[in-house]
């Protein structure tokens, strides 16, 4: 922010700046404190608060193990007292871990993992790098008893896995007040509560949601509604003869429609989590976007998200709808002509594209699903609570600038934002966008049933933009698939 004028204008505009922040960061924390549920405009998903968990004893020790559970805590895992108990107590240990952070959350991780090594010189790290999110490996590898001991995984994915058994629940492991040094949404993604499972079966690393990134050099101010952007479109289109857009809907798997969806007035589940995919909103805001693509040539057809990013970063298109985890890649690629901001308002209904707010983190294989011993369940719990402890994630705000889950690292990040010390200093407004966003967005719905959603909106919105079906037949469709599905999987 440039501190330097003192003319009417100047000081006007630093005021409106520093409200906007405020306003940001207030948005923020407020979508995260305990008492009050994530704020929605469209969404309407049922929630459980987690209760309070029983622990008759701080000294009670898992079965196997030869450490008390209450001293896997953030605090102590970062204190060398404490490392030094564990290895003389643990002695030399294995674990294996599939990593599946993005170039730029990497060095982050290699940071992190380095000082873990360090200070833990008894746990040995086998990383397997680039592994994908929710893919069919882990369940391929779990029921072989292969899977890896740690892997990363988002809130909703890892939720399947715990509900099929296949992930350590946590709550048997940590105690209660563990899961309160993380934000209460972050947290309660990683909870879930069913007639198969209940408890915590994760530690989060992050909140994640997209935002909207554009090009300075050929958008200088960001479109706040739906008729904002289709004119500002047509203008880039004629002005720089480049598209405006890069956005593959017909090769997504529904995670950034989501915001879409909402905007026109969808939500993905109703009255006892039941699917409402067919409906108006899903078919216009389909409608929508194949005319913006097709119709008025301002979204490049065709793209699948490798070549949404190399557009954008060569300069060939303005905008792109992504999250934070990129923001190195485009920051090094454009550097302070990148800018971000909230996704925009939909003219035809006045709500906010709202898009989807969870989180990625860790979480341990059941014994069954990798064979781990007690001692390397023991150095997992380790792992994944430094990991997610306050050091680390700030080297993944730091390194990365995802948005931390853990509260002690949100909190120096709130400050670091508010007083406008990231460097270089075009990263503050920046970031003030990615903020911004969290004002209007939407539980993620943290249920089982989600599952399904994702091949359901690509097996149908690829039809759709391939022209081999209408829009409303895509909504009935997609609604349908999740219903033989739930019904299959007796749910």
């Amino acid at each position: 922010m440039n501190k330097l004028g003192l003319s009417k204008g100047v000081i006007i505009g630093i005021v409106v700046a520093v409200i906007v922040i405020i306003a940001a960061v207030v948005a923020v924390v407020y979508l995260y404190k305990p008492s009050t549920p994530p704020t929605t405009t469209s969404q309407n998903v049922t929630t459980t608060t987690p209760p309070p968990q029983n622990s008759t004893s701080t000294q009670v020790t898992a079965p196997g193990f030869t450490i008390p559970m209450s001293y896997f805590t953030p605090q102590n895992v970062y204190n060398s007292s404490f490392a030094q108990m564990f290895c003389s107590k643990v002695g030399n240990v294995t674990i294996t871990v599939w990593n599946t952070y993005s170039v730029s959350e990497n060095q982050a991780f290699n940071a992190s993992l380095a000082s873990f090594e360090q200070l833990y010189p008894c746990i040995h790290v086998e990383v397997t790098y680039g592994v994908g999110i929710a893919t069919s490996n882990f369940i391929s590898a779990a029921k072989a008893g292969q899977a890896p001991i740690v892997y990363r995984d988002s809130s909703d994915d890892a939720g399947k896995l715990f509900a099929a058994g296949l992930l350590l629940n946590l709550s048997e492991y940590l105690l209660p007040s563990v899961f309160e040094q993380y934000l209460p949404t972050a947290a309660q993604n990683f909870y879930l509560s069913t007639s198969s499972a209940h408890g915590y079966y994760g530690l989060p690393d992050n909140i994640n949601y997209i935002v909207m990134f554009y090009n300075k050099q050929y958008i200088t101010s960001p479109p706040n509604t739906t008729d904002q952007l289709i004119n500002t479109c047509l203008q880039v289109n004629s002005t720089y003869h480049v598209w405006c857009i890069a956005y593959g809907i017909g090769s997504e798997w529904g995670y950034r429609f989501a915001a879409w969806f909402a905007g026109f007035g969808g939500q993905i589940f109703g009255p006892n989590n039941m699917p409402q995919l067919n409906s108006s909103a899903m078919a216009n805001a389909l409608e929508f976007w194949y005319n913006l693509t097709y119709g008025l040539h301002i979204n490049a057809p065709d793209m699948n998200p490798s070549l949404e990013g190399q557009l954008f970063t060569s300069n060939e298109t303005a905008i792109i709808f992504d999250g934070p985890w990129d923001l190195g890649t485009y920051f090094k690629a454009l550097g302070c002509n990148l800018g971000a901001a909230p996704l925009p308002v939909v003219s035809q209904t006045g709500l906010h594209a709202s898009p989807l707010i969870g989180s990625t983190g860790w979480v341990i294989a059941s014994p069954q699903a990798s064979g781990a011993t007690p001692q390397q369940l023991e150095a997992a719990l380790v792992f994944i609570l430094y990991m997610t402890g306050p050091q680390a994630d700030l080297n993944l705000w730091n390194y990365a600038h995802d948005i931390p889950a853990n509260v002690q690292a949100y909190n120096q990040a709130v400050s670091q934002l508010e007083a406008g010390q990231l460097t270089p200093s075009c990263l503050n407004g920046i970031m003030e966008g990615i903020f911004a966003q969290a004002q209007y967005g939407q539980k993620f719905p943290n249920i089982p049933a989600m599952a399904y959603y994702w091949q359901a909106f690509h097996q149908y919105a690829t039809a759709y933009f391939a022209n081999q079906t209408t829009a409303q037949a895509a909504a009935q469709g997609m609604e349908q698939y999740m219903l033989q599905q739930i019904a299959q999987s007796g749910g």
